[in-house]
């Protein structure tokens, strides 16, 4: 019979461990990393699964005006399962969640889970089930991810255009791409860049400056630096061993209708291959600055693909319980 328990701080290890051993854990979901997001006051209501005593899921959450959120503070958080869970386990798991925010009387859940590269070994019973027991699809996210295990030559995977720039552009003589701990000049080229779109970074320069102290092997910067001047660079996270993700990649204005940008990916790919990453992932490509934020961004997407990426989904679900 499964148990299901809040989350408290005396669960600490348990939690951090089993998210590092599990099939679909990354560092979004560690409590390193959520509790960061202290000060945006949310209301942690993370849940531990276990089976005699054994976990065999985590659900990291925030509760927000009564309904249960996985995660408001991450890019994804869902349901993390346990690599020793078969269908009829994961079915309980999703039932006994399911009951617990009945008897809490949250108004809904709402889930993003780990897309499925991110996963160990690949089992989409985790969705399956999810829409068995109700859940509704509320959002589809479109990211774009690049399998490093096809070839040991990270520059065959971009196509014959970018490899025959790469291979004879003389500018790139004056470029140098360093991994080198420089945030607060990093983040002003991001914000400035992000203006030009009527945004901001997802994360305050603090806030990134306190997530590298914590995850130091995890959270690379990659620079790039023209004549020893910085003009751009790229934010890696290492979620698990299985993905790295550009977060970010900037570039100054001045630059931008230079290859750069595209540069600086290939260098990321690089990166991913060195640590012997099954994935790269790009991000979403999406449209935050229209009416509809989930529309797709052609432009980037077809950037991103030519670097042979293919689309990958974030799912959204949710299900409604009723006002309370």
């Amino acid at each position: 019979m499964l148990t299901i328990t809040r989350y408290n701080e005396m669960l600490f290890d348990e939690w951090e461990k089993f998210i590092s051993h599990s099939n679909n854990g990354t560092i979004f979901q560690k409590q390193t990393f959520l509790q960061y997001h202290i000060n945006r006051k949310f209301i942690d209501g993370s849940l531990i699964i276990k089976n005699k005593d054994v976990i065999v899921a985590a659900l990291p959450a925030a509760i927000k005006d009564n309904v249960l959120y996985s995660h408001p503070g991450s890019s994804y958080g869902g349901i993390v399962l346990s690599h020793n869970v078969d269908f009829q386990m994961i079915d309980e798991i999703v039932k006994v969640i399911d009951e617990y925010c009945i008897t809490q009387k949250y108004k809904a859940l709402f889930l993003i889970n780990s897309p499925s590269i991110y996963q160990n070994f690949s089992d989409q019973s985790l969705d399956y089930l999810l829409q068995w027991n109700g859940f509704q699809q509320t959002e589809l996210y479109i990211s774009h991810a690049v399998d490093m295990s096809t070839t040991s030559n990270v520059l065959s995977l971009l196509t014959k255009r970018k490899r025959r720039y790469i291979n004879n552009n003389k500018e790139l003589k004056s470029l140098t791409f360093e991994e080198k701990d420089c945030l607060e000049e990093f983040y002003n080229i991001l914000v400035t860049s992000k203006k030009k779109y009527n945004s901001k970074p997802t994360h305050s320069l603090d806030e990134l400056i306190k997530l590298k102290d914590m995850f130091p092997q995890q959270i690379k910067l990659l620079v790039t630096k023209n004549d020893n001047k910085i003009i751009g660079g790229s934010l890696i996270f290492f979620t698990n061993d299985n993905v790295a993700l550009v977060f970010y990649n900037t570039i100054l204005d001045e630059y931008r209708e230079s290859q750069i940008a595209m540069l600086q990916l290939y260098k990321c790919m690089e990166i991913a291959k060195k640590y012997s990453f099954q994935w790269i992932d790009f991000g979403v490509s999406h449209t935050p600055e229209q009416e509809n934020p989930l529309a797709p961004k052609f432009s980037l997407i077809h950037f991103k693909e030519q670097f042979n990426a293919k689309g990958v989904l974030r799912i959204a679900y949710q299900k409604e319980y009723g006002d309370y």
